[in-house]
This record gives structure tokens, sequence and C-alpha cells, in this order.
């Protein structure tokens, strides 16, 4: 089991609109990808910090999922909604297996 975590921070007095965006896209890959993927609100550390998480059987299947959002039009056109509310160089990816 793969899990994939990407890790953004919002700018300040954007959270709301952020996270209306974030839980958008969230569906709209669940619908389009058959890909569940979770959003988390970071409790303590730094303000604004969210995690989104989601599970693959394995390294191919989550790479698969990857090359599959890159090339969709509409999942690229949800990130240049959030590129107004995101703050820039502040994008984190984490890459966990099971033991």
């Amino acid at each position: 089991m793969i899990t994939f975590i990407r890790r953004v921070r919002m700018r300040n007095g954007h959270f709301g609109e952020a996270m209306d965006l974030l839980r958008r896209r969230l569906d709209y890959l669940e619908a389009s990808h058959g890909v569940q993927v979770e959003l988390k609100v970071r409790f303590g550390g730094p303000v604004g910090e969210v995690a989104l998480m989601s599970y693959h059987g394995d390294a191919g299947e989550l790479e698969l999922f990857r090359r599959k959002v890159m090339a969709d039009i509409q999942a690229g056109l949800q990130l240049e909604e959030l590129a107004h509310v995101l703050l820039p160089g502040e994008t984190h990816d984490e890459i966990w297996m099971d033991p």
C-alpha cells in the first residue's frame, strides 16, 4: 500500500475560499478518476497548512493516477484557480509505503 501526501499552505485571508476550491477538486478527482483523496487540516504548526492524502495499491497505480491527472484539462484549470489562494513554494509531497 502506498500513501501519497501533498501538503499545501494557503495565503492569509483565503482559508475559506481555498477550502472550497480544494473540496471541489477532490470531489472532481473522485468522480472522474475514482480516487478518493482525504483533506486534513493541520492542528498546530504552520497556520493554513492542509494535507491531501490518497491511498494506492502500489507505486505503479500511483504513477498511473498522477499521469491521468496531469493530462486532465479540467484538473489543470482547477490548479489555476487554486494558484491565487495558495502560497507558492510551500507545496511538499511525501510518498509512504507500508512495510
